[in-house]
């Protein structure tokens, strides 16, 4: 089957004759592959999007505009046939969505790299982007404050004798008091923007010209400063603790490339906020509401009760990581 997507994937883009079937790259939230044809070596990306094609559309128009604004990202290819397509996508039969992407010769992030100037510079263009006015739906992590919602998992997780389910009984007051302070937060913003929504350290490549962003199937409207304090953390918390010296010369690249100064715990709601998410994409697949992808259930659930059990510690350590801003 690989070989004959192959060849459909390199007539939709336009990629020459292929040299080879699609070569299996990674699968973590999407499956990935390396295709090598006449023009090229490229990367070849399932995005399971069916049930999002607005959004999906939305985020590869902002891709583009990232892309002329000088971003340093991979390159999206064009499709150039009529086959069925939106976008820069191409829907293939037996697989669905795929993107392809000139191929980014370079590595994953290890601790010894530094790029606080390219990570504040980054998110203050980014930001500089397409401002936006009151998203007309949060991102999932910003709203998941419906305790109605809560009470379903938890009934029927406790029907069906889910690990995770007692934890969930008795750490929901803290997950729901959690979950109102972030979406509180989030409507209170007046920073809204359309970015990238994924600028993690495993969606950044480093290359001999320094580092590129990739995966942008999310992009959609955020609050600047809410993404650029979670970016801040997750990208100074990669060898353990935040170093003070990396957060401030994170966040004065920030500043200094117009972005708005960022202080205080309720700027880090949108980790809390991401916490939650994955916990609840964890119970809906527990439940079979969701598909597990690469995962398996009993690894999925017992992470479920992992962070469920953690969430306190874990609020905790994020307010006080902003309070070091």
């Amino acid at each position: 089957m690989l070989d004959a997507t192959a060849g459909v994937v390199a007539a939709a883009y336009g990629l020459g004759p292929v040299l080879g079937p699609l070569v299996p790259l990674s699968y973590r939230s999407s499956r990935t592959w390396t295709l090598t044809a006449r023009e090229g070596r490229f990367l070849v990306k399932h995005v399971p999007a069916e049930g999002w094609r607005d959004d999906f559309a939305r985020a590869m128009r902002f891709e583009q505009k990232a892309l002329a604004a000088g971003i340093s990202m991979a390159r999206p290819v064009a499709p150039v046939s009529t086959a069925p397509a939106f976008g820069c996508a191409v829907e293939v039969d037996g697989i669905g969505l795929l993107r392809v992407y000139e191929w980014v010769d370079g590595r994953p992030l290890d601790d010894a790299d530094e790029v606080s100037a390219w990570l504040g510079s980054t998110l203050a263009r980014l930001h500089r982007i397409e401002p936006s006015g009151r998203p007309e739906a949060a991102p999932e992590w910003y709203r998941l404050d419906d305790r109605e919602q809560w009470d379903g998992w938890l009934r029927e997780g406790e029907r069906l004798r889910k690990p995770w389910a007692p934890v969930l009984r008795d750490g929901l007051t803290g997950i729901l008091d959690s979950a109102a302070w972030v979406s509180r937060t989030f409507r209170e913003a007046d920073d809204y923007v359309v970015t990238h929504r994924d600028v993690e350290p495993w969606n950044v490549l480093m290359t001999d010209a320094g580092p590129v962003l990739i995966d942008w199937d999310v992009a959609g409207p955020d609050s600047a400063r809410l993404e650029a304090a979670q970016a801040t953390l997750s990208f100074t918390t990669r060898a353990g603790l935040p170093d003070p010296a990396v957060v401030r010369r994170t966040v004065e690249a920030y500043v200094d490339g117009g972005g708005m100064p960022f202080s205080g715990a309720d700027v880090m709601v949108r980790r809390v906020g991401l916490r939650l998410g994955r916990l609840a994409e964890r119970l809906r697949m527990s439940l079979g509401r969701q598909e597990l992808g690469p995962h398996e259930v009993a690894q999925v659930e017992a992470r479920a009760a992992a962070q469920i059990t953690d969430m306190p510690d874990f609020v905790a350590r994020v307010r006080l990581f902003g309070s070091m801003l």
